[in-house]
């Protein structure tokens, strides 16, 4: 499936529609059409338009498409379809071929790797059977009645062969497609990311501002998300589905459905309300914290009591017994259900239990109802009897499953890096190149306070802002290597939730449990005695993908060695995967 951009072509011919929808369907998945790009700089006209640009690994082709009837007297075309008619001076293919001289200029403008590649164009008239002959008509690259039942890859293959044969009787030379990062590349310059570009930073940090620009298979993912009423997304950390699972909501909410997004962290739910306020599209979306939601539940059923008769810290209390109660109260005291529930980091709430309360909570249920659930099945804490029953749960809804791969958070370093230290391969599938990550050893707590010190005033020095570092720890303050220090670096810390403090100039410092799902550009990892023990691999796994652009990993010079395994174990599963 290629992607469309945009997904749902507006204020188009029903033939357009058609041949666009179609091409998405037909072509391969990691091409691109563009549906009515602006050309402003027409090489004929004050302002062009094209009606498809196809951006492949056969080159770039201009398509014109006319429905219905097709027709030309003294000079002048007439074209009738889809309850309309007009007349233009211009055959379609002169029209074709002026956007495809337009946007060739424009590429070429921009890149010279673009000064080899294959332009061409094409006309599609889906409706007619268009058997005339004239010097203006290049039937060679006319797709008519008569073959449009065909896939239309078969017919970017013929535009590919007739312009490479052209090329090559007039210029000698054959010309290539784009490759890969030239698709994207092109797709840039051509339509700026605007309508798929999301803003992350300000809802996830509240402080920073920054647009992470969507995949191609991460928009895929969110057309078919549009599609389907159910769906479960699958992927690694780093993959962007804290950004698709906004955005649907988002879109949701724009719909006029009521809509509730929940967040197993409660720092992530207050940042992403802070994120949208005021926002419009967000008027019925209601982002809650998971817990607090049970508990405000809870309250409101009168059975307080229930919940404080529990112990909270029994390994069943947040699994089993504090949604059970939830449910309980849902029963109990019924409120107005959601028209869709959205579910984020769900891997951390998926139990019977739980299931219990979504059931409850969105209108018509889990079986019938509108839902969307993203996970990270690498952070799974559950044994493979829950996994199996919540499962067979969810198939009573016949959901659609979507996995992402591509990693749009991390470098490329930062993704090695982390899956080096933790033994959980993050997705490097699509992540940038970066600054190289380090590792520290220290010998004892002063010598590592002393390598944070240095870091940070290293950083500071390199016009790093303080607002984009977090020291992340595996302990609390008070157990860990910061014990007993209140500022580091000429730098007060503070937690993430004290926003004032941070936006002030304080240094974010947090467990990494405590900052799952959000990020930060740079990431300082302390506290990593674990290294290399399994049990604590899906907490390091979690801490340390949390860095964007830069990752320091901060270990005690026993555990060198460990650290050393690791990346031999790490070397050997790339070789796995190679072989």
């Amino acid at each position: 499936m290629a992607v469309l951009i945009p997904d749902v072509p507006v204020n188009c011919p029903n033939s357009e529609r058609l041949v666009y929808e179609r091409l998405g369907r037909e072509l391969p998945d990691n091409w691109i059409i563009l549906h009515s790009l602006g050309l402003p700089g027409h090489e004929t006209k004050i302002w062009g338009e094209a009606d498809m640009i196809v951006l492949s690994s056969h080159g770039v082709f201009a398509l014109e498409v006319k429905g219905g009837k097709v027709s030309c007297a003294d000079g002048v075309w007439t074209f009738s379809g889809d309850f309309r008619s007009y007349s233009k001076y211009e055959s379609p293919w002169k029209q074709a071929s002026g956007a495809m001289n337009t946007v060739r200029d424009q590429l070429q403008r921009a890149a010279g790797s673009f000064k080899d590649v294959l332009f061409g164009f094409g006309v599609i008239m889906p409706y007619t059977q268009f058997t005339t002959k004239g010097a203006e008509i290049v039937s060679e690259v006319l797709l008519d009645k008569r073959q449009f039942r065909d896939t239309l890859g078969h017919y970017i293959s013929a535009l590919q062969r007739h312009w490479n044969g052209v090329c090559l009787d007039k210029r000698g030379k054959t010309y290539r497609g784009l490759k890969p990062d030239e698709i994207k590349l092109a797709r840039q310059i051509l339509r700026p990311d605007l309508d798929t570009a999301l803003s992350l930073g300000g809802y996830l940090t509240g402080v920073d501002e920054r647009l992470l620009q969507l995949t191609n298979e991460q928009i895929r993912t969110s057309r078919r998300l549009a599609a389907n009423p159910r769906t479960v997304v699958r992927g690694a950390a780093g993959t962007g589905k804290s950004v698709i699972a906004l955005e649907r909501a988002k879109q949701l909410s724009a719909d006029g459905k009521k809509v509730l997004m929940l967040c197993f962290n409660q720092l992530l739910a207050g940042h992403i309300r802070n994120g949208f306020a005021g926002d419009q599209r967000a008027a019925t979306l209601e982002v809650r914290h998971v817990h607090a939601l049970y508990r405000d539940l809870i309250a409101s059923a009168g059975l307080l009591d229930s919940l404080a008769a529990e112990d909270s810290e029994h390994p069943e209390f947040f699994p089993k017994r504090f949604p059970g109660i939830a449910a309980e109260a849902l029963c109990t005291r019924m409120s107005e259900p959601w028209d869709v529930l959205v579910v984020d980091e769900a891997q951390d709430l998926l139990t019977p239990e739980h299931l219990d309360v979504f059931d409850l909570l969105v209108r018509d249920g889990i079986r019938r109802g509108c839902w969307h659930i993203f996970l990270d099945p690498l952070q799974n804490i559950y044994g493979v009897e829950t996994q199996d029953l919540v499962e067979q749960r969810l198939a009573e809804g016949a959901p659609a499953f979507d996995d992402l791969f591509e990693n749009c958070r991390n470098t490329r370093q930062v993704a090695v890096q982390a899956s080096i230290v933790s033994g959980i391969d993050l997705a490097v599938t699509g992540a940038p190149d970066g600054p190289q990550c380090q590792v520290h050893y220290h010998p004892n707590a002063d010598e590592g306070v002393a390598k944070l010190e240095t870091i940070l005033r290293e950083l500071f020095d390199r016009d790093v802002p303080p607002r984009d570092v977090a020291i992340l720890s595996t302990r609390r303050w008070e157990n860990s290597l910061l014990s007993g220090r209140t500022e580091i670096a000429g730098r007060r810390l503070a937690d993430p939730s004290n926003e004032t403090a941070l936006r002030n100039g304080s240094l974010l410092f947090s467990t990494m449990h405590a900052f799952k799902g959000l990020e930060r550009q740079v990431v300082i990892a302390i506290d990593m005695e674990e290294t290399g023990d399994a049990k604590w691999s899906m907490l390091h796994y979690a801490g340390l993908s949390r860095a964007r652009g830069l990752l320091h990993v901060l270990v005690p010079a026993a555990k060198r060695k460990s650290y050393e395994r690791q990346a031999e174990n790490f070397g050997r599963r790339i070789q796995a995967r190679r072989s």
